[in-house]
């Protein structure tokens, strides 16, 4: 009897030490533990639309989120797979501010991993022009003009206030955008 009780012992310790061997050995498991999982940002678009009525600038279009994070932002979404930029950014503006662009031209791309705390997203800015009164719809709860002497900076969400500072900044002729392109 005392002979098999050494016996499973050991044998307990021989399985032990195997198992132990297959978790942390590279060898055996391919390394595959070791490898940091590769997570790319989340590709979004957003346009500065500016309204335009009988030829006078009258403001730019802003929206109300109608969910969180809630505030006030630049009306924009993300990028399909399989879908181009330019084409994404048309779809949200008729999604959410049911808006035809005209004019469009990039204007800037964000890339702050801080710039959204829900996940990492790259948001590449338009410039663009509408001659109609923008609608909410999709994930506007309301959507509105703003007169640029008037941007609710307190209100914004994400990183638009730096977004709105940039593009007062580009229209201001203080900077000029790299990214201007049509």
């Amino acid at each position: 009897m005392e002979k098999s009780l050494k016996e499973l012992i050991c044998i307990n310790y021989v399985l032990i030490f195997l198992a132990i061997l297959f978790l942390f050995n590279p060898i055996l498991d391919a390394g595959e533990s070791s490898k940091p999982v590769h997570r790319s940002p989340i590709l979004t678009t957003t346009a500065i639309i500016e309204i335009y009525d009988q030829g006078q600038f009258k403001g730019i279009v802003l929206i109300e989120r109608g969910k969180a994070p809630w505030g006030k932002a630049l009306p924009g979404g993300k990028v399909e797979y399989g879908e181009t930029v330019e084409n994404a950014v048309r779809r949200e503006m008729m999604e959410e501010v049911k808006l035809e662009l005209a004019d469009l031209k990039q204007f800037h791309v964000y890339s702050d991993p801080s710039r959204d705390f829900r996940h990492h997203s790259v948001e590449v800015t338009h410039l663009a022009k509408a001659f109609t009164l923008p609608e909410a719809g999709d994930d506007a709860a309301k959507a509105f003009i703003v007169k640029l002497e008037n941007i609710p900076w307190n209100e914004l969400a994400f990183d638009h206030a730096q977004i709105l500072k940039d593009y007062l900044n580009y229209r201001n002729g203080l900077e000029q955008s790299a990214m201007l392109k049509p």
